[in-house]
This record gives structure tokens, sequence and C-alpha cells, in this order.
């Protein structure tokens, strides 16, 4: 169902990168200074233009790569690979009970490679078309796509402000670097949060 999700997703996708250049040439150019209609039409077509470009290129950077940043983990990044933490924290599970049903996957004895596949098979896949999972699903897509293109606008502009001609759009102020950083960390803990409620989720459906 991945696929489709990430399509169903791909315009809110879109509309955030689109707002969030848009924003960001309105503060840099200021919006006094945008005077006339055209100007204001010009900023916005571009920074549509570019959105297109920006989730093209989040689409392509691999799964795994932004499940590493997502989660701050190099090695077992994904949620899962932690499903018996997290549903020790969640009061909507009865650990005990999910702990006698599914032994493989809540077993302290295993490795956390092993419970993420065991979660995947045992659990997740007989409910993965549940309403409450395919939402979390969606939801996790959603933001873990927005924090990848987000992170690209925002490191864009940072190389930019160091290395960019300033003559071409002027010196990178820094109201702009602060709006694009607040939008990656907030779309960033978003897809974390998702993430784990997603699988979470998964168990309290399969329960």
């Amino acid at each position: 169902m991945e696929i489709d999700l990430k399509k169903e997703n791909s315009k809110n996708i879109f509309l955030i990168m689109a707002a969030s250049l848009a924003a960001s040439a309105f503060f840099q150019f200021e919006l006094e200074s945008i005077s006339t209609t055209t100007e204001m039409f010009t900023a916005g077509g571009a920074s549509l233009m570019l959105s297109v470009v920006l989730v093209m290129l989040a689409n392509i950077i691999p799964q795994s790569v932004k499940h590493k940043f997502v989660f701050t983990r190099i090695k077992n990044e994904l949620p899962a690979c932690r499903v018996d933490k997290l549903c020790r924290n969640d009061h909507r599970v009865e650990y005990q009970n999910v702990e006698n049903r599914w032994p493989e996957v809540f077993s302290q004895e295993i490795d956390d490679a092993t419970r993420n596949s065991r979660w995947y098979k045992q659990i997740y896949k007989p409910v993965k078309d549940e309403k409450e999972v395919l939402q979390a699903h969606r939801s996790f897509l959603l933001y873990r796509d927005s924090f990848s293109g987000l992170a690209l606008i925002f490191l864009g502009t940072m190389i930019w402000s160091m290395v960019g001609n300033p003559e071409i759009i002027g010196e990178i102020k820094p109201v702009v670097l602060l709006i694009q950083g607040v939008l990656t960390i907030l779309s960033l803990i978003a897809a974390r949060v998702a993430g784990n409620r997603f699988v979470v989720n998964a168990v309290v459906a399969a329960e």
C-alpha cells in the first residue's frame, strides 16, 4: 500500500514545499517591496516550479536514508525495532496480553532487526488495511517525505548563504533561515511521532 499512500500524499507534500518557499521569498524580499501583482505571481510561480523539483528529489532519496535522519539512528532505525518499548509506554496496550500473544515479537532475547521483521509479518500485515493503521501509515509517510523536502530547502539555503552571489537575491536574512529551520525540525518531530504511532496502532488493531 505504500506506493498508493505516497501518491495520495503528493499533493500535500507539494503544498508544504510551496508554502515554505513562498514564505521564504516574501520574508527575503520583504512584503512591502513586492509592489505589483506581477511580482507576486512571479514569486509564487517560481515557488511552485521549485516545489515540483523538490518533491521529485525527496522521492529519489532512499527510504533507509530518510529513516536514519528521522529517527537519528544509523542502525535499526525503524520504530518497529523498538515496538516492545513503544507498547510499554502506550496506555492503549495491555502489555502482558501482547507479550503473551506474540512472544516471538516481544521476547527480550531477540535482536532489533528480527523484532522489526516479525512485527511486520505477524502484526502489521494482517491489519495493514485497517482504517487506523492506514491513517497512521499515511501520516508517517507524509511527514517523513515533507521533512526530506524541507531539509533540502534548508540545506540549499544554508549553502547559498555561504557561497552564493549576494548580488542576485541579496544576503540571506536570518528570519528566512529561522523559518526554514523551524519547519524542518517540526516536520522531523511530526514524522518521528507518526512513525511510532503507526507501529503501535498496528498492535492495537491486531489485538
